[in-house]
């Protein structure tokens, strides 16, 4: 069943962004409904937060991704579009390994300011994704009723603990506990290091 795996967060100039993928999200029915015109959609739901052991954690930001694809039967083109929060772009492909890899991965996403988090705090976010069809008319509608296929959701995966550190040479620091899941964090420029401990 689809998954999210591999959230990380990276540190970028001053902004916290975030990597995930979904996997095994796409199968026979949902490649073939697409194959025919229809405008699959995964909506992402990012949310970053503050760990806390006693008040519970506090949700800092939260984000929806929305990956849409669609292809153009005439012209042979997949039309791939991301919209979100400071996400928004739009790319046109012929091949399927492309628009499958757009659609099932989440990269550099902004989720938050580093100069705005606590210094010491543990932070960390987490994704989750659905998936539904959209705009089904005659004669997707009435085929799709024969050509069933499972709308999902997955549950929450979250990334591993980022600590914000002052260091006086540096500024600010970034480091996060490596784990089975967790992507190399950056080295970034700018007064700021991204490392994995």
């Amino acid at each position: 069943s689809p998954n999210i795996s591999k959230v990380s967060l990276n540190a970028e100039k001053e902004l916290i962004t975030l990597d995930a993928e979904l996997i095994d999200a796409f199968n026979a029915k949902i490649k073939e409904a697409i194959e025919s015109g229809v405008a699959m959609t995964f909506t992402y739901e990012v949310e970053f937060l503050k760990h806390s052991s006693v008040f519970g954690d506090e949700v800092v930001s939260q984000n929806k991704v929305t990956h849409t694809i669609q292809y153009d039967t005439l012209k042979k083109v997949y039309q791939f579009s991301a919209v979100g929060k400071n996400v928004n772009r739009k790319i046109a492909t012929k091949k399927t390994e492309k628009y499958q890899e757009l659609m099932l991965t989440l990269k550099d996403i902004p989720i938050a300011h580093i100069f705005k988090l606590d210094p010491e705090e543990k932070y960390y976010a987490r994704v989750k994704a659905e998936m539904e069809a959209e705009g089904l008319w005659f004669p997707f509608n009435y085929l799709l009723f024969f050509i069933p296929f499972d709308e999902f959701e997955t549950s929450w995966t979250q990334s591993t603990p980022l600590t914000i550190k002052m260091d006086p040479a540096f500024g600010v620091d970034s480091s996060q506990k490596k784990s089975k899941q967790a992507i190399p964090a950056k080295g970034v420029a700018n007064g700021i290091r991204s490392f994995n401990q």
